[in-house]
C-alpha cells in the first residue's frame, strides 16, 4: 500500500514538470522579420538566430529542414566575409539594363576588350556569356554552356591566321553543378577574375580571382574576393584597367529583374579591411552593402582625380589637343601621357627605359602565349620538346615584369621628390 502511494505521488509531481517542459518546446521567439529580410540588411547574426529556431522547430515536427540548413550555411559564410570587408573607394554608379553593361565599361586598348559571346562568335544563340580578348588580339577566354547547361570557361589562340580548337581552362569549375562566366584577365596574362555560382558563393553569382600556375599548366584554386564586391545577390563581373587606374564591377543587388548597377572604383595594390571596432557593426554593414558611395570618400584628391580619369575614359580619349603616347599613373592626382609630362629630368630618362621594357614585356608575353597554344595542340612527345622553352620564356617574362615594376616605383619616387 505504501509503495503504491509513493508511486502515485511521484506521478502527480511529474505532471506539472512534463507540462512545463512541453510548453518550453513549443514556445518560439516572436521575430518581426524573416531570415531573408535580415540577410538583405546584412544582419547575419539575426538571420542565423532565426534560422536555427526554424530548423529546431521543423525537426521537432519531423519535417524537412534542408533548405533552411543550406541557407544557414550561406549566412555563416556571409558573416565571416562581413568581418573582412575590404576598404574600397567607389567614385560612381549607374543603373542600367543587364544587356548593356559591357558597352558601358570603357577600357584602354592596352587592357584588351570584353564583348558578348554572340557579338564575337556571330552565333545568334542569344547567349548571356562573355568573351575577353587580350590586347594583342591573339587569345580569347570565354564562357560556354556544356551538354548539361552549366557554363564553363574556355580559351582559344590565334595562330597562323586562324583560331585554334577550344580548350577548357584546367583547375576551374571541376565540381558538378558549377557555372562560370564573365572572365577578365589582367595584362600579366596570369591573373583572372570571373563570376561563378558554386559552393563558395554567398548568393547566386560571386566574383572570384585566380592565377595561372605555369608549372602545373592549370589555374590555382580560386579565391572569393569577398565584400563589398560580393553580396547575397548576383555579383557578375570585375574589370580592372591598370593603365587608367579604374575598376568596374557589376551587381544586381537591390535591382529589379534584368537590371544591374555598374560601380566604378579605385583599384589598390594591397587589400586593406575595415576595423570593425572603429567603424561599428551598423556602419560596417552599410559599407559592405555599398549603401552610399560617398561614405567611402576619404581622400577627395584621389576621388576627383579618378573622376577625371573616368570622364576621359568615357570620352574615349578623343581630345585631339592632348597628345597621349602612353598612360602612367604617378599618384591619385597626377597621370603622365607623354615624356614631357614628367617634370623631373631623371624621371623622364627612367620613363624612356620603362617604355622599352614595356615593349619587351609585350613581345615576350606574345611569344609565351604562342608557345602555350602550340603546347596544347601537341602530342606528349612534342610537348616534352617545347616544355623547356616555355619554362625559359616564363622565367624571362617574370624577370621583365619585376624590372618593369621596379622602374615604375623608381619613376614615381623620383617624380614626386622633384
Amino acid at each position: 500500500m505504501k509503495k503504491s502511494v509513493v508511486i502515485l505521488v511521484a506521478l502527480l509531481l511529474s505532471i506539472p514538470v512534463a507540462a512545463q517542459r512541453k510548453g518550453k518546446r513549443v514556445q518560439q521567439p516572436a521575430y518581426t522579420v524573416t531570415p531573408q529580410e535580415a540577410i538583405a540588411a546584412y544582419d547575419f547574426g539575426l538571420a542565423e538566430e532565426i534560422l536555427e529556431h526554424q530548423i529546431d522547430d521543423l525537426k521537432r515536427r519531423k519535417q524537412s529542414a534542408i533548405l533552411e540548413e543550406e541557407l544557414l550555411e550561406t549566412v555563416r559564410k556571409s558573416q565571416i566575409r562581413l568581418h573582412a570587408t575590404e576598404q574600397v573607394t567607389f567614385i560612381d554608379s549607374i543603373v542600367l539594363p543587364k544587356s548593356q553593361m559591357l558597352e558601358q565599361i570603357k577600357l584602354s586598348e592596352e587592357c584588351g576588350s570584353i564583348m558578348n559571346y554572340d557579338d564575337f562568335f556571330k552565333s545568334g544563340k542569344g547567349s548571356n556569356c562573355m568573351v575577353y580578348l587580350n590586347e594583342l588580339g591573339n587569345r580569347i577566354v570565354y564562357s560556354e554552356a556544356n551538354e548539361r547547361g552549366h557554363l564553363h570557361l574556355k580559351e582559344q589562340s590565334f595562330i597562323g591566321g586562324e583560331w585554334t580548337m577550344e580548350r577548357e581552362l584546367k583547375g576551374l569549375g571541376e565540381n558538378e553543378g558549377e557555372s562560370l562566366n564573365y572572365p577578365y584577365m589582367l595584362t600579366d596574362g596570369i591573373t583572372m577574375y570571373y563570376g561563378a555560382v558554386c559552393e563558395e558563393s554567398i548568393g547566386g553569382y560571386d566574383i572570384f580571382m585566380t592565377r595561372y600556375d605555369a608549372d602545373e599548366q592549370k589555374f590555382l584554386a580560386p579565391e572569393n574576393i569577398g565584400m563589398p564586391f560580393n553580396s547575397p545577390a548576383n555579383d557578375y563581373l570585375m574589370v580592372i584597367d591598370e593603365y587608367q587606374q579604374l575598376g568596374w564591377f557589376v551587381t544586381d543587388r537591390n535591382q529589379p529583374a534584368d537590371t544591374v548597377c555598374l560601380y566604378v572604383f579605385i583599384p589598390t595594390e594591397t587589400r586593406r579591411i575595415y576595423n570593425e571596432e572603429e567603424v561599428g557593426k551598423e556602419k560596417l554593414a552599410s559599407l559592405a552593402r555599398i549603401a552610399s558611395i560617398k561614405d567611402t570618400w576619404k581622400d577627395m584628391n584621389a576621388v576627383n582625380a579618378a573622376k577625371k580619369r573616368l570622364a576621359e575614359a568615357r570620352q574615349g580619349f578623343k581630345d585631339e589637343t592632348t597628345k597621349r603616347d602612353f598612360t602612367f599613373v604617378v599618384n591619385d592626382s597626377k597621370t603622365c601621357y607623354t615624356l614631357s609630362d614628367f617634370k623631373d629630368p631623371l624621371a623622364q630618362q627612367k620613363a624612356k627605359v620603362w617604355l622599352e621594357t614595356q615593349k619587351e614585356y609585350d613581345a615576350k608575353a606574345s611569344e609565351l602565349s604562342m608557345l602555350r597554344s602550340k603546347y596544347a595542340a601537341m602530342n606528349e612527345v612534342q610537348r616534352v620538346q617545347i616544355a623547356a622553352q616555355i619554362r625559359i620564356t616564363e622565367s624571362a617574362l617574370e624577370r621583365i615584369a619585376a624590372d618593369k615594376l621596379a622602374l615604375e616605383k623608381e619613376i614615381r619616387r623620383t617624380e614626386l621628390n622633384k
